[in-house]
């Protein structure tokens, strides 16, 4: 069944993909949802988790999209979770990597101290009703399927009637701590303080529109230029 755009304009911050992933009522999403929706990679690989305390941890890791989560294969085979991901500096499956600040961020673009990172979730379309002409309509309400589950439980939830899953994205810039903020107006000035004028100028002149990809990494890439032009 075909959504309507309202789909793609979800909340404020997040650019939606329009492919949907419907959940008929008494399944579980985990259940229902294809592996290649669910995670970032088809097949779990190898990759190494770098703690704070300067640790490494070698495993086969992959993102779960749907429950915000970093998945690892045990030695028996076992699928398990990185329970404390506050512990993590950060983590490199083959060139791939991940920070984790209030969920995970996968780095796209890195200048100097400054990192530009995406995070990706599957998030739950609001329930469906008939609208005109018999046509679909939702509302904007948007609920996480990580948000009703406990990390670390057996992922059987069953979701209640029957919902839709849409892809996610937002943008964030890093500083050099790994501290990421969101990819808008304030937090590029506020990751480029020295050089507010010329990024004011710049989305006012390019007409920089934060909900589009292709925006968000065109100011980076300003960024970035004077940043090494006058550090």
């Amino acid at each position: 069944m075909r959504l309507p755009v309202l789909v793609c304009l979800l909340v404020s911050y997040i650019h939606t993909v329009c492919q949907t992933y419907p959940v008929k009522a008494g399944l579980s999403p985990d259940a229902a949802i294809p592996s290649e929706a669910k995670y970032f990679l088809p097949e779990f690989a190898g990759g190494a988790a770098f703690l704070r305390n300067g640790a490494v941890s070698k495993h086969l890791f992959n993102y779960n999209r749907l429950l915000d989560e970093m998945q690892f294969l045990t030695p028996t085979g076992d699928t398990l979770t990185i329970a404390e991901p506050g512990l993590v500096k950060y983590i490199q499956i083959d060139s791939v990597i991940f920070y984790h600040e209030k969920g995970y961020l996968r780095e796209i673009e890195k200048s100097g101290y400054h990192t530009l990172a995406i995070r990706e979730r599957l998030i739950q379309v609001s329930d469906k009703v008939e609208g005109a002409y018999g046509a679909s309509s939702g509302t904007s309400s948007v609920t996480t399927y990580a948000n009703i589950h406990t990390s670390g439980a057996i992922y059987k939830l069953n979701v209640k009637r029957n919902v839709s899953f849409a892809k996610a994205q937002a943008f964030f810039i890093g500083d050099r701590y790994n501290h990421f903020s969101r990819a808008d107006k304030k937090g590029f000035a506020e990751a480029f303080p020295d050089k507010k004028e010329i990024i004011g100028e710049y989305i006012r002149k390019e007409k920089i529109n934060f909900h589009n990809p292709d925006d968000i990494k065109k100011l980076f890439h300003l960024c970035a230029l004077q940043e090494k032009a006058y550090p």
